[in-house]
């Protein structure tokens, strides 16, 4: 009985899955592609569209809202369209900005609408996900962090050479401070 339960329960499963009707659908990542942003830098940001659905989504357009006061746009665009996007195929959108000040700074998720076949109408909505608050360092830490160190470098150099150098002075052989005499 229970085996006949479960082979009709895999058929109706099997005919949901098959009958199903393969629609694209879309997932978008959002990412930073710098580990420390700093004020005045560049701060490149990458937006991937994937495709996971079974047919092509059309009409797709991309959309992100970036606070004018915190950043300056230095190449690309806040948006993007494309006329389809395959099946299993992918997209990837750069913009590049450049931090005003230093500070904590808002980022809100990326609006992308497509549409699921080519003559429809219905018009879908995916949002990315959000960055959050972006810790913007300020200029004097970039040149602390990307500084040659060299106070820190000759200490250490100075160290390094009393270690290997006082052994040495210590335990050389001694030398007799006499005049050897000479045979005659």
């Amino acid at each position: 009985m229970r085996a006949a339960v479960l082979a009709c329960a895999i058929a109706l499963v099997s005919v949901g899955v098959c009958g199903a009707e393969e629609k694209a659908h879309l997932l978008i990542q959002k990412a930073l592609l710098t580990n420390r942003p700093f004020a005045g830098k560049d701060l490149p940001i990458r937006y991937r569209i994937f495709n996971v659905g079974g047919s092509a989504a059309y009409d797709v357009t991309l959309e992100d809202e970036w606070s004018t006061e915190d950043f300056v746009a230095v190449a690309g665009l806040h948006s993007g369209s494309w006329s389809t996007i395959p099946a299993g195929g992918s997209i990837s959108h750069i913009v590049v900005l450049k931090p005003n000040t230093y500070g904590y700074k808002g980022s809100t998720p990326a609006k992308v609408t497509y549409k699921k076949s080519e003559g429809s109408s219905d018009v879908q909505v995916a949002m990315s996900n959000d960055l959050g608050l972006i810790p913007v360092l300020s200029a004097k830490e970039d040149d602390k962090l990307s500084a040659p160190h060299l106070g820190e470098w000759m200490t250490f150099l100075a160290m390094a050479f009393a270690l290997i150098a006082l052994p040495i002075l210590v335990f050389r052989p001694p030398t007799s401070d006499g005049k050897k005499s000479k045979k005659m």
